[in-house]
């Protein structure tokens, strides 16, 4: 019994660890993608911004996980 608790504990070790690593990389990729975004604006002159006044919203091309996710 104890070979069996030892194997289920390495499996969920890793299954653990995997999920980790995707959260971290999505993380990334959701900081990244806000970065470009807020960058872009930046560099972008003032009386070209939108024509209504107001600033595009960042999160308007985000999937609905992404935005789920950023808003975490």
């Amino acid at each position: 019994m104890d070979v069996w608790n030892l194997i289920l504990y390495v499996v969920a070790s890793l299954l653990a660890l995997k999920s980790l690593a995707s959260l971290m990389s999505h993380h990334k990729k959701v900081v990244v993608q806000q970065l470009a975004i807020e960058y872009t604006q930046e560099m972008t002159p003032q009386g070209k911004k939108a024509a209504s006044g107001q600033a595009p919203d960042p999160q308007a091309d985000l999937s609905p996980a992404d935005q789920n996710a950023s808003a975490a």
